[in-house]
């Protein structure tokens, strides 16, 4: 009996999944990605069967649909598999240009400090109970003055022990996604809140979460609707914490986030300018 050819599908379960520590949300992308690749090639493509052609084809067809940060991240991904299994010896590399996308700059928004405690105030509101046994007003509560504080990414935030909390609130942890170093302090309300949760509610992890990333988000968004702000994500929270660092220190927003000296990833991506209130040099006022 001939062995069936390894598809990309199920080398990215079997081989790289296996071979690499992928957060789940992020795993389920690169899902999404070989997902649609296939169901635009009519079925499960064999690894012996990548084409650059093939693939810039589908991120054309793509592009019609989706908006060019979404092509450019799946591009992005199957081209990464493609270079893995490649690398393990089960296909050629890629060898010609791959068709590129263009994502034009979008100005980072972020939630302001105000707007913050709007949240805040509409967390505490919350009826019913979370799974881990606090109030939800409680845990949703904890959870945006900790993504305030912190500026963590939701996946550090919710794997976040109460041993790795400080008796002054420092934190030091590696981030999950990059493994470098992320050092900061709760502030004394949050701890203090975070102390109350314990005491009521014994737990290993400070903001357990059980549930899907959507449910997340919709729980959020029901939160923003009734606090009565601008209708942001949770990803609004880490922007706007470094944004308000910034506002304080010149440079306190990357390492806030936990980034490297020198990146300009913060200024590009999640410092808000107009926040920041920086235009760079102006012409001269006109009489």
């Amino acid at each position: 009996m001939s062995q069936q050819p390894l598809t990309l599908d199920r080398f990215l379960t079997d081989i790289y999944a296996v071979q690499r520590p992928l957060a789940v949300e992020t795993l389920r992308q690169y899902q999404i990605s070989v997902d649609l690749f296939s169901r635009w090639s009519g079925g499960p493509v064999p690894l012996s069967d990548l084409d650059e052609i093939d693939v810039s084809e589908w991120l054309r067809d793509l592009a019609l649909t989706r908006s060019p940060s979404t092509c450019r991240s799946k591009r992005t991904q199957i081209v990464a598999l493609w270079r893995a299994a490649a690398d393990d010896g089960l296909c050629d590399p890629p060898r010609r240009r791959i068709r590129s996308v263009r994502v034009p700059w979008r100005p980072p928004v972020a939630f302001t400090y105000e707007e913050v405690g709007r949240l805040v105030a509409a967390a505490e509101t919350l009826p019913r109970w979370h799974s881990c046994g606090l109030r939800r007003a409680a845990w949703w509560s904890l959870a945006i003055r900790v993504a305030w504080d912190t500026a963590l990414r939701l996946g550090d935030e919710t794997r976040l022990r109460v041993d790795q909390i400080g008796a002054d609130g420092t934190i030091a942890i590696a981030q999950h996604k990059t493994g470098a170093p992320w050092i900061g302090r709760l502030s004394p309300s949050t701890l203090t809140l975070a102390r109350e949760t314990v005491a009521q509610c014994p737990r290993g992890v400070l903001l357990p979460w059980r549930g899907s990333h959507e449910t997340f988000s919709a729980q959020f968004a029901r939160i923003v609707e009734r606090a009565g702000v601008r209708p942001g994500t949770w990803r609004w929270l880490r922007r706007g914490s470094a944004t308000d660092a910034e506002l304080l220190e010149r440079g306190a927003g990357a390492r806030q986030l936990g980034h490297r000296p020198g990146s300009r990833i913060a200024e590009q991506s999640y410092l808000d300018p107009v926040i920041l209130g920086r235009c760079g040099r102006q012409p001269r006022e006109l009489a």
